[in-house]
């Protein structure tokens, strides 16, 4: 039962979150639009936000359990709560770049910063086996969800200011709005957090730990403070050179380009496109409920690449498609694929090594999608930009993450699951 309420405060304080990164991600932009701060700045306080977020993941990826978790989710929140009330006084890009760092404000209305990783270790520690596919399932499923609500609720608060308020006065008021708001989502996750229990934290190893134990393979040590082991550490850095590189080609099409060019290939309006990504939003959001059951009956690594690679082949036909109708219609059936393996991947990287290892791992591959993900959009802006290259970007992307996907099945399609059915 006190594992099923630590796991149900977790599971809050992502509501939270997701909804607020949904939230900021296009209310913020808004703001800052009127307020005459140039595309080229907003640009790069974006790629110095990610690169920071995943610079602290990798920094602080095998500390993070001699610190401790919940602490470290405690700090996180205070700095959010204590950092975002200062973007009501400052309209200098190095102090907002500063702020919108420390308040974890996210670029992509998606996950940056320590938290996922850290919660997908204390959700490893409190679940197992098929539970722990299913759990990060409905975590998923939930995240996609909260995301939607909340781009749902940044276009609500942006229209009803619009209609009742003269504009620089409403701009003001939303903008209001999106800092308190904001505040109090770091607030509640503060408490949310300081609920949290010693469960979700790795004991130290006791000092009897002998070197010759069964188990004394991936997370074998014989001292309190754990340090991973060569092989630990092999398997680390190849699932975050993988991740990089699927981050990478994933930052070419992140969701503010694509916004983008559908306005400029199928001239679409701001409601075709809120349509448009809500939609893919919930698909996400119910493939990745699908993904656990896919998972029980044909594996992880199987559910995880051969639901991807097809996602992957849609997502280079959207170009090519003669009208709106059907590039919509081959983006939504991308995105009832593309996201099935987010919670699949998750148990299976958490399945691969010990429970001490889990946060080492977790903020490091957490840690190479943010950096991932942060080089390669300005690289898209430019192709769009480009007229004749306009459509590259989809090309580029789906060919990089169909040789993710070969790569990473020929490497670990032998490869056992040494902790899958325990904790």
């Amino acid at each position: 039962m006190k594992d099923n309420l630590q796991t149900l405060y977790l599971l809050l304080a992502r509501i939270i979150r997701e909804i607020s990164f949904g939230f900021i991600a296009i209310a913020l932009p808004f703001y800052w639009h009127d307020s005459g701060i140039s595309s080229l700045d907003i640009g790069i306080l974006y790629t110095i936000v990610l690169l920071a977020s995943a610079l602290a993941s990798l920094t602080l990826g095998r500390h993070i359990d001699s610190i401790g978790r919940k602490k470290l989710l405690m700090l996180s929140t205070l700095l959010w709560s204590f950092a975002t009330p200062f973007l009501l006084v400052t309209h200098s890009i190095i102090a907002i770049t500063l702020i919108a760092t420390l308040a974890t404000v996210s670029p992509t209305g998606k996950e940056i910063g320590l938290y996922l990783g850290i919660e997908q270790a204390a959700l490893s520690k409190l679940v197992s086996g098929h539970d722990r596919t299913r759990t990060y399932a409905r975590f998923n499923f939930v995240g996609y969800t909260s995301t939607a609500v909340g781009a749902f609720l940044a276009a609500a608060v942006g229209l009803s200011g619009a209609t009742s308020l003269s504009s620089v006065h409403s701009t003001n008021i939303i903008f209001t709005v999106i800092v308190v708001c904001y505040t109090l989502a770091g607030i509640l996750q503060f408490i949310l957090y300081s609920l949290l229990g010693p469960g979700i934290e790795v004991a130290p190893p006791s000092k009897d730990t002998r070197k010759d134990a069964p188990l004394a393979s991936l997370s074998k040590s014989t001292s309190s403070a754990h340090t991973p082991t060569r092989d630990v550490r092999k398997v680390v850095m190849t699932f975050t050179a993988l991740f990089t590189l699927d981050a990478f080609s994933a930052g070419l099409i992140v969701q503010g380009l694509l916004v983008y060019w559908f306005r400029i290939r199928f001239h679409f309006d701001l409601t075709q496109l809120g349509a448009l990504f809500f939609g893919t939003n919930l698909l996400s959001a119910i493939s990745s409920l699908v993904a656990s059951r896919l998972a029980n009956k044909f594996g992880l690594l199987n559910t995880m690449v051969f639901t991807h690679l097809p996602s992957n082949i849609l997502l280079i036909l959207v170009p090519l498609m003669p009208n709106a109708y059907l590039a919509v219609l081959v983006l939504l059936l991308r995105h009832m694929l593309s996201q099935m393996d987010v919670p699949t991947r998750q148990a299976y990287t958490m399945a691969m090594v010990d429970t001490e290892d889990r946060a080492y791992l977790s903020s490091w591959t957490n840690g190479a999608r943010s950096l991932g993900t942060g080089a390669s959009p300005i690289i898209a802006g430019a192709l769009i930009n480009s007229g004749p290259l306009l459509s590259l970007p989809f090309f580029l992307a789906g060919g990089i993450k169909v040789v993710y996907d070969v790569v990473l099945y020929r490497i670990f399609k032998k490869v056992p699951l040494k902790y899958f059915d325990t904790k």
